[in-house]
């Protein structure tokens, strides 16, 4: 069996992190065949003595501050390496995965060699839980990711297991070894957001394949901790965009893009920035 390193950057998300932990205590993937990487940002919520208290086995890398996600997820991917890893599973802190998810991507990446990015379909902790994503379509004129829709756009024969996609949501990618020694790490000017989009880009680039698998399945809570700062997400989604479609689009698509950007994307962020600013004023003086 492949050997798997889990990869889990925490900054304040104790409660959330908890939850992922305890839910790959139930994996049926063998226990000597995985192995969990903490990498904690710096947490003041007491996070890494919970860790250590409740989760013993988890190797914790501390930093003392933030570092950012992308750079806090490399330094486990580069651990991970070091320590013999076939694959790395790169998972959000926010998410519940099931009993047999990881069992159901490995099988898939040892069907083929050359898929090299395996993704679940991720769900909502809405009851009833609601499909999130089953990965993107890019649209390189626009900068636009569309979410492709199970029975639609993928997945429309139900004998299909798994599905090539333009890109996955990034919150529990299983990623070939060989993909990052052949291609690098997360390119780390992203910070946050858009990092799994040109990962998987370049990944594809270079000849491998990045699947939906379909009876892989995980919860997701949505940015629980970017929820609290709302405002910097926004800006880290714009710039970021910028960043991907300047590193990974074709000239021709730029001519496009760019005034698409500066004449759709930046007024509708805008937009949405103002909406929810009135929104919060208006929950602070009706309470």
């Amino acid at each position: 069996m492949p050997f798997v390193f889990i990869v889990i950057v925490n900054w304040n998300g104790k409660v959330d992190l908890l939850e992922c932990l305890a839910s790959l205590k139930s994996s049926d993937y063998p226990k000597d065949r995985y192995s969990i990487v903490v990498v904690d940002n710096g947490s003041s919520d007491g996070s890494q003595a919970a860790i250590a208290r409740e989760h013993p086995d988890a190797t914790l890398l501390k930093n003392t501050k933030n570092i950012g996600y992308v750079m806090a997820a490399n330094q486990g991917i580069v651990y991970a390496l070091d320590s013999g890893a076939d694959y790395v599973w790169v998972l959000n802190n926010d998410v519940s995965v099931n009993k047999d998810t990881l069992s159901r991507l490995v099988a898939i990446g040892e069907k083929d060699g050359k898929v090299g990015v395996i993704a679940p379909v991720i769900y909502s902790f809405q009851e009833p839980p609601r499909i999130e994503n089953a990965g993107y379509k890019i649209n390189f004129w626009t900068g636009q990711l569309k979410k492709l829709k199970i029975g639609r756009d993928i997945f429309a024969d139900p004998a299909d297991r798994s599905a090539d996609v333009d890109s996955i949501l990034g919150c529990a990618d299983l990623i070939r070894a060989l993909v990052f020694k052949k291609i690098g790490y997360l390119r780390e000017a992203y910070e946050l957001y858009f990092e799994e989009t040109d990962f998987n880009v370049r990944a594809r680039k270079a000849g491998y394949r990045v699947v939906v698998v379909k009876d892989a399945c995980v919860k997701h809570r949505n940015a629980s901790t970017m929820n609290r700062l709302i405002f910097r997400r926004a800006y880290l989604l714009l710039r970021n965009l910028f960043i991907f479609e300047v590193l990974n689009a074709e000239r021709r698509h730029l001519f496009v893009f760019i005034p698409y950007y500066f004449f759709i994307h930046i007024p509708w962020f805008l937009l949405r920035g103002c909406v929810y600013g009135i929104q919060v004023k208006l929950k602070c003086r009706f309470k």
